[in-house]
């Protein structure tokens, strides 16, 4: 989508399937730091699922590869992997047990409240535009009627700061994060950072506002 000039971006080059095999391959063992960040966000989401409660099917959006499934079926529920990148929708395909299919986060296939629980980590903290955020989160709020696990980064940690140095999007505040979020009509529950002073990520449970 040319409008969404960062998600347009990074739909592009997961649409490489080479560049989707590496990352299937290479992204969360290429380092201590990222074999790491890989066990810790699995711990986080399969606590997330495992607080569900009884079984159900829920949506992981973005599926890249199919990462996450395992935590989907480890804690008993059903999983429906949604990707922009039809490359990595084909090798979500034929890693997890369920199927993935290609859609646009802004214009999700779905009716409203499908799905009793959502799961979307790593996607907001690529698009830099807040309309094209904003946009994302309203679909996601519009197609769960449960609790939703997304994740953003934020700016004022240590990799936050060499983003700044670089010149690159540091991130936002908590702040920011939190006014975000109210506005696409959701309110936070929980929130919790990957490792607080160095690591950008954290991961909010958030649900419809009352």
């Amino acid at each position: 989508m040319s409008r969404l000039s960062s998600y347009g971006r990074f739909r592009a080059t997961w649409e490489d399937p080479g560049e989707a095999l590496a990352y299937r391959e290479n992204r969360f063992s290429r380092s201590r730091r990222w074999r790491w960040t890989d066990r810790r966000e699995r711990v986080i989401v399969s606590r997330f699922l495992a607080s569900m409660g009884r079984p159900a099917l829920g949506l992981d959006l973005p599926c890249g590869a199919g990462r996450l499934s395992v935590c989907f079926l480890e804690t008993g529920h059903g999983w429906l992997g949604v990707d922009a990148s039809l490359a990595m929708a084909r090798l979500a395909r034929s890693s997890a047990s369920g199927p993935a299919l290609v859609a646009d986060a802004t214009a999700l296939p779905f009716r409203d409240r499908t799905f009793p629980f959502l799961v979307s980590v790593r996607l907001l903290h690529r698009i830099q535009e807040p309309g094209s955020r904003m946009l994302i989160l309203r679909e996601l709020a519009r197609v769960s009627k449960g609790p939703i696990l997304l994740t953003y980064y934020t700016r004022w940690n240590l990799r936050g700061i060499q983003r700044w140095l670089r010149g690159k999007h540091p991130g936002l505040s908590l702040g920011e994060i939190r006014a975000e979020i109210q506005e696409a009509g959701l309110s936070i529950r929980q929130a919790m950072a990957l490792r607080r002073l160095t690591q950008q990520q954290w991961f909010f449970v958030v649900q419809e506002a009352k």
